[in-house]
């Protein structure tokens, strides 16, 4: 008597269900996918997601419609360090699932020149927009962004100094303090210090030195955060972020 080892065609149909729409997950979810597939390219997608459930859930189903369409996916959250898993990967998009509320998405794709793809506001179309963007580069070479503004201060003015090339020029600032936005290709710099008058500068690039005491450096809405490195560089970059609503 002939025998076989294939499955019945029933059995086979169970092992491999039929997949479930995207959009009973969550609406956004087919449109961010298609929007995803076509910006990446050969490339990577980023997607930023949060720490709650939904967040999660999506972020996961988005990876896995994307596998199936054969774009590799990294997901990233704000927590300090997770942009790392970005290290040495291509990144060609980067898929907001925070929302409106945080600047980490934008940051990143900022920083990797890559646009971010985003649910839309409403049912009805919108457009593409574009935002002017501040570059930091430390000695070592590594590049960050802030979307909003930059603040730079002493943790001891009476001890410390700011010292700030541009244009050639330099100046000297006694307890230093300094913000830094952005509009287009300049920035403007709001310097003061002891004994030292408030001023505003407008340049398109900035090399600030902290000497003597520590310093902190405020980036968007991030907590204070260590002045690392004893000199950045601050540069204007024109429409440096590119959001893309879908």
């Amino acid at each position: 008597m002939e025998t076989t080892t294939d499955a019945p065609s029933f059995a086979r149909s169970r092992r491999q269900p039929r997949p479930e729409d995207p959009a009973r997950i969550w609406a956004p979810l087919a449109d961010l996918t298609e929007a995803a597939v076509a910006a990446a390219g050969s490339g990577t997608v980023a997607i930023t997601r949060g720490f709650d459930r939904n967040s999660r859930q999506r972020a996961k189903a988005l990876r896995e419609l994307l596998d199936r369409r054969d774009v590799a996916a990294v997901e990233v959250t704000p927590a300090p360090g997770s942009a790392r898993l970005l290290a040495d990967v291509d990144v060609t998009a980067v898929v907001n699932l925070i929302g409106a509320g945080s600047w980490q998405p934008y940051r990143v794709a900022a920083e990797l020149r890559a646009p971010v793809l985003t649910p839309k506001p409403g049912d009805g179309p919108a457009e593409e927009v574009t935002r002017d963007v501040i570059a930091l580069a430390g000695d070592s070479g590594h590049r960050d962004v802030a979307i909003s503004h930059v603040a730079v201060r002493s943790e001891d003015p009476a001890a410390s100094r700011l010292t700030l090339t541009y244009d050639g020029e330099q100046l000297t600032v006694p307890g230093g303090w300094l913000t830094i936005a952005v509009q287009g290709s300049e920035l403007e710099v709001k310097v003061g210090g002891v004994d030292f008058p408030e001023r505003t500068l407008s340049t398109g690039e900035i090399r600030v030195e902290a000497f003597d005491a520590p310093h902190r450096l405020i980036r968007d809405e991030l907590p204070i955060a260590d002045f690392e490195e004893a000199a950045v560089t601050f540069t204007a970059e024109a429409n440096g972020l590119v959001v893309r609503p879908v």
